[in-house]
């Protein structure tokens, strides 16, 4: 069969580039709506996190233009293109991940201290963002330096490549990376729903007549819970792919191309996934009806409806 791109057929990049196209809509206008909803939203600390997720996700989406432009052509832009675009790639990514452990953390405090996470101020929520992002940035500094313009021996095309970085920092880089980003996140965040269906469960058994008000609240919460476990399950889906076939191909067990690209393009249908998931805590929408607000642009949404989103215990 006629390969359109080297290694890959003409279906095969055909159907890549469609699954692209509508993960990298979805993912523009569906953390685009989240930040207008932020804007609006009066000011709080669950909105800081919400909308830095939704700005990591933002970039990090924007960003995989130059790599879906290399896949056709070649890379644009020279070596600082190169190097910057990297950098940027793997601190957006690095902060989206842990906003999610952030925001799961939040919710854990929500739901076991409810009183004194109320008190939690936007002023302290914003340092925190700021402190995520100095982190991944330092994190993703040594890319700098790793990645340069090589050219490929089978189409002799121009592509933006870390083979200078070596073997042996490559495998350090990235072990240490899958540990902090990957691993200790996802258990951290299988901890937290842990701990709140157990104090959901703890209350519900406690009180055998609850008053309206905590009967509410505790309603409020397991959906709150439900969210995090579509989080969680999403989270799994999109990133162990990509963490794991990365630790495969830099300690040569396993370097399938095909395979590869498909884990990049589950990492760009999660930052999709998010405002959905996540971005948008709501009791009178329903995903199905926010979904359907994102296809439209927000545009066709009703006020009222607009005021509702977000609404949630803090």
């Amino acid at each position: 069969m006629k390969k359109a791109v080297t290694g890959f057929s003409l279906p095969l990049m055909v159907f890549g580039s469609c699954f692209y196209f509508v993960a990298y809509a979805l993912s523009i206008t569906g953390n685009c709506f989240v930040l207008t909803i932020c804007y609006r939203r009066r000011a709080s600390s669950l909105k800081w996190f919400i909308a830095n997720l939704a700005v990591a996700d933002l970039t990090f989406a924007l960003l995989t233009i130059l790599d879906a432009v290399s896949v056709y052509w070649h890379w644009i832009g020279g070596q600082l293109s190169c190097k910057i675009q990297i950098f940027l790639i793997e601190a957006c990514y690095s902060t989206s991940i842990m906003t999610l452990v952030v925001i799961s953390y939040e919710r854990v405090k929500a739901v076991v201290d409810p009183f004194n996470a109320r008190f939690i101020d936007s002023v302290s929520a914003s340092k925190k963002v700021i402190s995520l992002w100095v982190i991944s940035l330092a994190i993703g500094s040594p890319l700098l330096h790793a990645y340069r313009i090589v050219r490929e021996e089978e189409s002799g095309k121009a592509v933006c490549s870390n083979e200078p970085f070596g073997d042996l920092e490559r495998q350090i880089y990235y072990g240490i990376h899958g540990v902090c980003f990957f691993i200790i996140p996802l258990i951290y965040m299988l901890c937290a729903q842990f701990t709140i269906f157990r104090t959901l469960r703890s209350r519900s058994q406690s009180f055998s007549e609850q008053s309206c008000f905590s009967t509410t609240l505790t309603c409020t919460h397991r959906k709150v819970a439900k969210t995090l476990t579509a989080l969680t399950v999403a989270f799994v889906i999109c990133w162990s792919p990509f963490m794991i076939f990365r630790t495969l191909r830099y300690f040569h067990l396993w370097n399938e191309k095909h395979v590869w690209k498909t884990s990049q393009l589950l990492i760009l249908m999660n930052t999709a996934l998010d405002p959905i998931l996540y971005g948008i805590y709501s009791e009178n929408l329903s995903s199905k009806k926010v979904f359907g607000g994102i296809v439209k642009c927000f545009s066709f949404i009703r006020p009222s409806a607009r005021a509702r989103i977000f609404t949630t215990t803090e």
